[in-house]
């Protein structure tokens, strides 16, 4: 029965700030992404229901990353809590011991690690794949409505567009000026007298009709630059549907691992997909050591003080999140493998957790 209370208690403590943290983060997220978004946005004049429902397709984007800091945070703010109203030290004197406290705490975490799973492996997929296909509606309607004049337009990223004269009541441009920096390792300038945007029935492709112009190419090393004078041109403005044809961030977890296993795959490809894939894993199993590491943090840290705690708890997190973009890198660079540069991370983190813990075992609420 008592146990039941302490469980319950510890799962009221930690549920505030978890959701409060997960909340705050998520609305600081949301703002910066759609900052990145906000030109093509402004210039489709978006109405409010398709906002919300852009917001609403980003946020799982990148919610299995902040599962686990908030799983840190939540069971770091309760601990020190509990710790500095010395109420660990009356659980232990009424005979509760690290076992009982830890338990809920475990669950905790069990269930952030299993909801963080299924969120970067089932919902982020299908989560990027209709916002990509949102945002491409939002470009295709910002280009209905034409390019504006004398001012720098970026409807798409990687595509800017500059023009001197827009004939009212048409989509026809004089004096056009446009950098497309869409293709890898190389980047397009175009200079034309005239221009006219017009839509492909067929295919739904806008393309921007272009003539007496040139055109210059430079590599991104700066080996390669040639220039290309032209009568007509024609630039693709939105890509063909592809429907049937996932990018790796729109792969789940199992299609990640099938594709990586797919004869004839070139290795770079192959090395891609598997990062990923250990990724989709490896990030939501933090929120389960993150989440175990912050009960000894909270009660060794809570005696000086909440801002102790917290710097001690974020900065657990720092060097966990870092060392996994460090091995990811070296599994990018071929240093490690796709499955230690992610792994190794958790194995070093599951040592410190397994100390720590150890630690709370021997020397009990106070740490001497």
């Amino acid at each position: 029965m008592f146990s039941n209370i302490v469980t319950k208690m510890i799962l009221k403590e930690v549920a505030l700030p978890f959701f409060f943290c997960l909340g705050a983060m998520s609305l600081l997220f949301l703002v910066g992404k759609l900052f990145t978004h906000l030109e093509p946005l402004l210039a489709a004049g978006i109405s409010l229901k398709e906002f919300v429902k852009l917001n609403l397709l980003m946020l799982p984007i990148f919610l299995y990353i902040l599962i686990p800091i908030c799983t840190l945070l939540g069971v770091l703010i309760a601990f020190i809590r509990l710790s500095r109203d010395s109420e660990i030290i009356a659980l232990y004197a009424c005979g509760t011991g690290p076992s009982r406290l830890l338990t809920p705490v475990a669950l905790i975490s069990v269930f952030a690690f299993v909801a963080g799973l299924f969120i970067s492996g089932m919902v982020v997929p299908q989560a990027k794949r209709q916002t990509s296909r949102f945002m491409d509606d939002i470009t295709e309607k910002a280009l209905m409505r034409g390019l504006p004049e004398k001012q720098f337009f970026t409807p798409i990223k990687g595509l800017t567009f500059f023009v001197d004269k827009a004939v009212k009541g048409t989509r026809r441009y004089q004096g056009i000026y446009i950098r497309d920096a869409r293709s890898k390792g190389m980047t397009y300038s175009i200079l034309a007298k005239r221009g006219s945007l017009s839509t492909d029935i067929k295919s739904g492709r806008m393309a921007l009709e272009l003539t007496d112009g040139e055109l210059v190419r430079v590599d991104q090393n700066y080996n390669l630059s040639d220039t290309i004078t032209f009568a007509r041109y024609i630039l693709s403005l939105t890509a063909a549907s592809q429907a049937n044809k996932k990018r790796r961030g729109e792969m789940t977890t199992f299609e990640l691992y099938t594709a990586a296993r797919t004869p004839g795959i070139s290795p770079r490809d192959q090395i891609k997909y598997l990062i990923e894939f250990h990724k989709r894993i490896g990030v939501p199993f933090g929120a389960l050591l993150l989440g175990m590491l912050a009960a000894p943090l909270g009660i060794y840290f809570g005696r000086g003080g909440v801002s102790a705690g917290i710097c001690a708890g974020l900065s657990a997190f720092l060097v966990y999140y870092l060392s996994i973009l460090f091995g990811t890198t070296m599994a990018e660079e071929r240093i490690l493998s796709p499955g230690l540069g992610v792994w190794l991370p958790n194995l070093a983190f599951s040592i410190l957790v397994a100390y720590c813990v150890s630690l709370l075992y021997k020397r009990g609420p106070i740490f001497r």
